[in-house]
């Protein structure tokens, strides 16, 4: 039951930020097309492509996470021994959803903030805690997702696990991203 969850967030997280990112794509597109050739900008396209990054930027958190793709500073890390790789990342897992919860937190509070006053975007009038709600969301993702690794890495005394996807014993990075498991495949 869990996994199908997981699965179907996981493909609204893709949904999403694919989207998103095809969108902002069109909309730099037509922009560039209006103002060189018809002389005219669109008034919303700033404005739009703002919020779609923010979204990208937010719902991308927690995917990040599960993927382990966000930037890291790993020479520590990679000179300690197994046993110490676990208890750091313990103590970055356990921090991490702290930082993530506490952020979400204040980002809901912002969002009642901002829906309270009543506030709009200026070209589009749409009200703006629509759009901030990816803010929350994605912490709120990033949350689970720093908490899932702190408990597989306290359950799992013999593996140490960089995010819920990606456990160091069962999968070996290389440069391109791509493991060797899957070359070798």
């Amino acid at each position: 039951m869990f996994k199908k969850v997981e699965n179907v967030v996981e493909k609204i997280e893709e949904w999403v930020i694919s989207l998103s990112v095809i969108l902002m794509a069109i909309l730099l597109i037509v922009s560039v097309i209006m103002r060189v050739f018809f002389n005219h900008s669109l008034t919303f396209s700033e404005e739009l492509g703002q919020f779609l990054l923010i979204i990208v930027s937010f719902f991308g958190i927690g995917f990040c996470v599960r993927k382990n793709k966000h930037i890291n500073m790993s020479i520590i890390f990679d000179a300690v021994n197994k046993k110490n790789k676990r208890k750091m990342m313990i103590l970055i897992s356990g921090l991490s959803t702290i930082i993530t919860a506490v952020l979400g937190i204040l980002s809901l509070q912002y969002i009642m903030s901002v829906f309270n006053f009543g506030r709009t975007s200026p070209a589009l009038n749409i009200p703006m805690f629509w759009f901030y709600i990816s803010v929350t969301i994605g912490f709120f993702f990033g949350t689970i997702e720093y908490l899932r690794i702190f408990i597989m890495n306290i359950k799992n005394e013999d593996d140490v696990y960089l995010s819920s996807e990606v456990n160091i014993d069962k999968t070996s990075e290389v440069d391109d991203g791509s493991s060797i498991q899957e070359r070798e495949g």
